[in-house]
């Protein structure tokens, strides 16, 4: 019998349950003794939700894709709980916990995730042209979203806009999109003399296949989704992590509740943290022993 919303699911070591379905319920505990597997769809364009309030890895394996087998299809993890729901020990609540376990997502590589504008961007635009791509097509597609860094004296001046249509992607790419832009996005280069500095904002890619995110009374509370792996500092825990999407991640004002999280875990050698999208944060991006990245 499947699991209905509200319950809680228990994967004893072992066992290899796999989540092939396209949406589950929304699940109160998910404990991870075993091994819990999200395999691909064949279909690159096929999308699957899995919902619950707290992933505990205890000693056990959660795969979505590997280094050499990536998920190559449309997932979204989507972690529930408010700040007053009640916490796992060192891990907390509305997060994929890694105890003596674990944890690999790979979403599938992005040849490109930075660029630069190769002309300003004037307040009310509609399109923004990048840096001429030397014949390398640019794979972005149009319904991603894109961030502009901002050129303005407050880094909160970036601006998120959805792709409505990319075109010249191998030369100068042009990109449209539908809300009119609020700032001036600067790109020129500035000459001294003999000297020159090339001052261009930077445009990221957020869109990824994979998508770890919290629900929709994250943004209200400032309280998203986590990720916190925790082991005595005996490479007993492991997280590789790259080429996915975080949003609505990060718990404000709780130390340690950062997006991702490597608690007193020792040199991590066998761990990695890249090429990922993380946006819309309430905390820290990324800490191991106490360091924080802020660009993963």
């Amino acid at each position: 019998m499947s699991p209905q919303d509200g319950e809680a699911v228990n994967i004893p070591k072992g066992l290899h349950l796999l989540f092939d379905i396209d949406v589950g319920p929304k699940l109160s505990f998910v404990n991870v003794e075993g091994s819990l597997i999200f395999p691909p769809d064949s279909d690159p364009n096929h999308e699957r939700f899995f919902d619950a309030h707290y992933i505990l890895v205890k000693g056990g394996y959660m795969e979505v894709g590997t280094e050499e087998n990536r998920y190559t299809s449309k997932l979204t993890i989507t972690m529930h709980s408010s700040k007053y729901d009640p916490n796992l020990p060192i891990f907390g609540n509305k997060v994929i916990g890694v105890n003596y376990g674990i944890l690999e997502m790979h979403g599938n590589e992005r040849p490109v995730t930075w660029t630069n504008l190769g002309e300003t961007a004037e307040i009310g635009a509609t399109s923004i042209t990048l840096l001429d791509r030397n014949g390398e097509a640019l794979d972005w597609q149009v319904g991603e979203d894109i961030v502009i860094a901002s050129t303005n004296f407050s880094g909160r001046d970036a601006e998120q806009r959805t792709i409505e249509s990319i075109t010249n992607i191998d030369t100068n790419p042009v990109i449209t999109f539908t809300k009119p832009l609020v700032f001036k996005h600067y790109s020129s280069i500035q000459y001294y003399g003999d000297d020159f500095i090339e001052m261009r904002a930077e445009v990221g890619l957020l869109t990824r296949n994979v998508k770890y995110q919290g629900d929709e009374t994250s943004p209200d509370n400032q309280y998203g989704a986590v990720i916190i792996m925790h082991s005595p500092g005996d490479e007993t825990t492991a997280a590789r992590i790259d080429s996915i999407e975080l949003t609505n991640v990060g718990q404000a004002f709780i130390l340690g509740s950062y997006p991702i999280h490597f608690h007193m875990i020792g040199t991590v050698h066998s761990s990695y943290v890249r090429n990922n999208a993380i946006h819309h944060t309430f905390n820290r991006a990324v800490t191991i022993h106490g360091v924080h990245y802020l660009r993963v």
